[in-house]
């Protein structure tokens, strides 16, 4: 069996600490149906992988790779070319002394390993699949075609049950045989929970075993174990168990998050990956309101001084952006801003009188405001008589403020659909205090101007504001 991976060229420098345990490794490959006269050495790291060596081939058809450093633990990669599917090994902390030989095309069939228990016992569990798999795929094609004759789907059904079984006692068998082995936590990680039945009503069923399960979660996967970190096993849980599994609300994922690097604290680099990871991963998020995460992530470890890795400048800019995004996350109120007319008579957004506020920022010059304006148009028109009231703020500066009025003519932004305001010397901050990096950019702020939305697109803004006032009405009946 032949993978596919797109590499990343190993980064010696800010990687090199990985690489640093005593001893030495020496492996042999001799592989047939091979005509190529190189072969890389790659491995997992949390959701990537890279190149670590590259061997050619000797005289008599090996291709070793050999330092006289341990590699840390984890499964890597023999990368075949021209398509970079590859061969996977293991490689124990202590046991890297050992030789493969097997066929290019056909490697898991043909895999013969000297020196190696661990990837002997891998391999032999993969043979045992790869030998039940054309049955138990037959087997549920049959079952789908079976629907309607109950008595078939039920001996089928049976006979699945029974493959699933042996499998299980197989994997059972191996983790217990082989507790210490790369192999035993690969397959005890890929495992999932069982879980047991419950009682009660439908609803109340579903919901004991949802917290069951996530409680349950990662039973079978040691989140500090470095070898995990480099398998293609454990990030795939974490992803499903933070994006899945866990309500997609900041508050649940910010707990996901500290209960998930609170249990890699015993292992420096499992911890540091992925307290990296999560940070630029909400950094990026697109999600509205995902931010709250990066604040969070940013507060509780980089600002505390727990990132112990991290250069000080770069940490001043992380909490700098933190300190920046945390007035506006959602739940918050509002910072307040004085702006001015087109009369040069001020307004404080905190005046507006309306059920729901939309702020929203604009530049006459901006492309995307252009774009922006007829849905801003349409939006003003269709919600003005429901307690909506659109706040706008042009950004431009100095000379170029008199552009506002212009702009807002031209746009459609007329005085009887939109509070028109400009502060073209910015003396309310406003750009510091709502992060107007970019424009356009629209917040919904309710009575008490509670930031509800934000970062919305204006052809967004209709749906958006019709789910946050049926939101907001449910809230009030409850």
């Amino acid at each position: 069996m032949k993978h596919t991976i797109t590499l990343f060229l190993f980064a010696i420098i800010s990687f090199s600490s990985l690489f640093a345990n005593s001893g030495g490794y020496k492996i042999r490959v001799k592989l047939d149906n091979y005509p190529h006269q190189s072969l890389t050495l790659g491995f997992h790291y949390g959701d990537k992988q890279y190149v670590k060596d590259t061997a050619t081939v000797d005289s008599e058809g090996w291709f070793t790779f050999e330092a006289d450093t341990l590699l840390p633990c984890g499964v890597y990669l023999l990368v075949l070319q021209p398509d970079n599917s590859f061969i996977q090994v293991l490689l124990p902390s202590d046991d890297q002394d050992f030789a493969m030989t097997t066929d290019a095309k056909d490697a898991v069939t043909n895999m013969k390993v000297k020196g190696s228990e661990d990837n002997d016992v891998f391999y032999e569990y993969l043979r045992y699949l790869n030998k039940l798999r054309p049955e138990a795929d037959t087997l549920r094609a049959q079952l789908g075609r079976a629907k309607g004759h109950p008595a078939d789907s039920i001996r089928l059904a049976g006979k699945i049950s029974e493959i699933d079984k042996s499998v299980k006692k197989y994997q059972g068998d191996l983790i217990a045989k082989h507790p210490g082995f790369v192999s035993a936590k690969i397959v005890k990680a890929s495992l999932e929970p069982e879980v047991p039945e419950f009682k009660g009503d439908e609803k109340e069923v579903q919901r004991k075993k949802y917290f069951w399960y996530r409680d349950h979660f990662f039973d079978n996967v040691d989140l500090a174990d470095p070898c995990l970190l480099r398998s293609p096993v454990l990030h795939p849980k974490i992803d499903q168990f933070v994006t899945k599994v866990t309500p997609q609300h900041p508050d649940s994922v910010n707990l996901a998050i500290d209960y998930l690097v609170g249990k890699m604290k015993d292992n420096k680099e499992n911890y540091k990956y992925y307290l990296i990871h999560f940070l630029n991963y909400y950094a990026k998020s697109n999600l509205v309101g995902f931010d709250a995460c990066y604040v969070h992530i940013a507060k509780k470890y980089y600002c505390s001084g727990q990132a112990t890795w991290t250069k000080k400048e770069d940490v001043e800019k992380i909490c700098d952006n933190a300190n920046r995004l945390e007035p506006i996350l959602i739940g918050k109120i509002a910072p307040n801003i004085t702006v001015m007319d087109r009369n040069n008579q001020p307004h404080s957004l905190w005046d507006v009188d309306a059920d729901y506020t939309v702020l929203f920022f604009w530049a006459p010059d901006c492309g995307h405001c252009k774009k922006a304006a007829p849905h801003m148009v349409e939006f003003a028109k269709k919600f003005k008589g429901r307690g909506v009231k659109v706040f706008s703020v042009c950004t431009a500066v100095g000379d170029k403020g008199p552009e506002c009025w212009k702009g807002a003519e031209e746009k459609g932004f007329t005085d009887d659909l939109f509070m028109n305001m400009s502060d073209p010397y910015i003396r309310s901050r406003y750009k510091t205090l709502y992060d107007v990096q970019t424009t356009p950019q629209i917040f919904i702020l309710d009575r008490k101007h509670e930031i509800l939305s934000k970062r919305i697109g204006a052809e967004q803004l209709e749906n958006v504001m019709e789910m946050v006032m049926k939101f907001q009405e449910e809230k009030k009946q409850k």
